[in-house]
């Protein structure tokens, strides 16, 4: 037995509007949502799932937060597994309406770098974010792969990315053998991981990572890692080369 669901819950549940395995059962007309107590139990619910992961995360502290009964929670949700499939489903929307309101500027090069830094900005300000996502990789994904909303959600990101990375390409800016799939895992990848690992990392460098000295200097070379990637080779090699003869004329000036 959940030891999150109270005595008696599956019963509640029913006479509420929902079971313990599914979804609404209520006969008759429904009851009308109300969308800001939804809204309630949904950030209530992230940071109960986000400060205990899926298996310690109580439906009663959730209730209690959001200033409601456990009743309102299995008729609007039916069971504590979808309403975790909900928070999942809430935190990606979030993360992609921020990325809807990113303006993609002509100049790909620049627009690659402002995606960079709104990503990076999005993971600092949405700790619950991370944890969730950890908590859940821990679960093997198994309620991410259930939700076909994640899917559809999230395929705008990838679109942005991908016309990004093709008008740099057409112009002659990026290069044209790397795929829009990398750059996107790269990016996400470089500001996940410090944020995810922040605490341990922390422990043996020595210092604190979240300060805002640390997060300004990451997040400026995260920029220049995935723009250094993806600027062509020819150019990259000439930007290269300009230091080593400034060197080597000194050298002969110096003899």
């Amino acid at each position: 037995m959940d030891p999150s669901i109270e005595p008696g819950a599956p019963a509640k549940a029913a006479a509420a509007g929902g079971t313990e395995g599914g979804g609404p059962t209520r006969r008759g007309a429904p009851q009308p949502r109300s969308e800001q107590l939804e809204a309630r139990i949904l950030d209530a619910a992230v940071f109960e799932f986000s400060e205990h992961g899926f298996a310690g995360a109580r439906i009663e502290r959730i209730s209690q937060r959001a200033k409601t009964v456990d009743r309102m929670l299995y008729y609007y949700y039916g069971n504590k597994e979808r309403l975790y499939q909900a928070v999942l489903e809430k935190i990606y929307a979030d993360m992609i309406g921020a990325q809807r309101d990113f303006v993609m500027p002509s100049d790909p090069v620049e627009g690659m770098r402002q995606l960079v830094e709104h990503s990076w900005d999005h993971y600092v300000t949405h700790p619950d974010l991370v944890r969730l996502l950890m908590n859940e990789n821990l679960l093997r994904g198994k309620h991410i792969q259930a939700s076909a909303q994640v899917e559809r959600t999230s395929f705008p990101l990838v679109e942005t990315v991908s016309a990004l990375l093709a008008s740099g390409q057409a112009k002659g800016v990026f290069r044209t053998d790397v795929s829009s799939e990398h750059v996107l895992m790269t990016i996400m990848s470089l500001g996940f991981f410090y944020v995810s690992n922040q605490y341990t990392c922390s422990r043996w460098i020595g210092a604190d990572l979240m300060t805002r000295p640390r997060r300004a200097k990451w997040r400026a070379h995260i920029c220049d890692v995935v723009l250094e990637f993806l600027e062509p080779r020819d150019r990259a090699a000439a930007r290269k080369s300009v230091p080593a003869k400034k060197s080597a004329a000194k050298a002969a000036l110096a003899r």
